[in-house]
């Protein structure tokens, strides 16, 4: 299996995990505005005295969001960073799905359901994505959106009449203010977060699928087009 670490830094939380071979550990802390500085603090705390170069990481894997514009960026900036270094590939994993895992991980649900992963954007808005569930397998149903909650429309499946709908994530706190098909339907759990952990396996199958990058590729997924971010690649820089 690939030794991979993981960061997440696309909403409040500070999340960090590691497979190195043999176990996971992670560190997943609540701490807004602290990431930049705490970041490499709990990273080596994660690794408890050991050196990154001699676990022989197989990706450095990263939230690409959508979240908060700073977490994302600082997400991307560390991934960057430790994978120049140690010379190896990145990952980026939805932070959408990757709280959508967390949830379902910590909360077993094995009935199948149309589920709304969203996240408060804080400007009015919240990132979305609607995913199908048939008790086992997580299917995305459309790519990730921005809208305001009154605009979030319902989801567009041949089953979803005949299914419960969740929204999960903080996102779900404004549930109230969408349509009211929206607000009879959905569930809100709304006291979730991504977390680094859930990522892990997502990048595997993303490097057994020839999907690693190389780290000038890295980026954040803003879904705001009007919001812009360039790879290095893009700046003319180069490692």
């Amino acid at each position: 299996m690939s030794r991979l670490l993981a960061i997440d830094t696309a909403t409040d939380a500070l999340s960090l995990a590691l497979w190195d071979g043999q176990a996971c550990q992670s560190i997943h802390r609540v701490m807004p505005r602290q990431h930049q500085q705490m970041l490499f603090t709990l990273l080596d705390e994660l690794l408890a005295g050991r050196k990154l170069a001699e676990l022989e990481l197989d990706a450095i894997v990263y939230g690409r969001g959508p979240g908060s514009f700073t977490g994302l960026r600082i997400a991307v900036s560390a991934a960057q960073g430790l994978a120049f270094s140690l010379g190896t590939p990145v990952v980026g994993v939805s932070s959408l799905e990757t709280q959508l895992r967390s949830f379902l991980r910590q909360e077993p649900f094995e009935a199948s359901a149309m589920i709304l992963s969203c996240i408060d954007a804080r400007i009015g808005q919240i990132y979305g994505q609607w995913f199908s569930f048939d008790g086992a397998e997580l299917l995305a149903l459309g790519e990730a959106f921005v809208a305001p909650p009154e605009a979030v429309e319902r989801p567009s499946h041949d089953s979803a009449r005949e299914l419960p709908w969740l929204a999960v994530g903080s996102g779900a706190a404004f549930v109230h203010e969408m349509s009211p098909v929206l607000q009879d339907r959905l569930t809100p759990w709304p006291k979730v977060l991504p977390e680094a952990q859930d990522m892990l396996e997502t990048a595997r199958r993303a490097l057994v699928a020839g999907q690693g990058q190389e780290p000038l590729l890295a980026a954040p997924d803003y879904v705001q087009t009007r919001i812009g971010w360039k790879t290095l690649a893009e700046q003319g820089r180069s490692a």
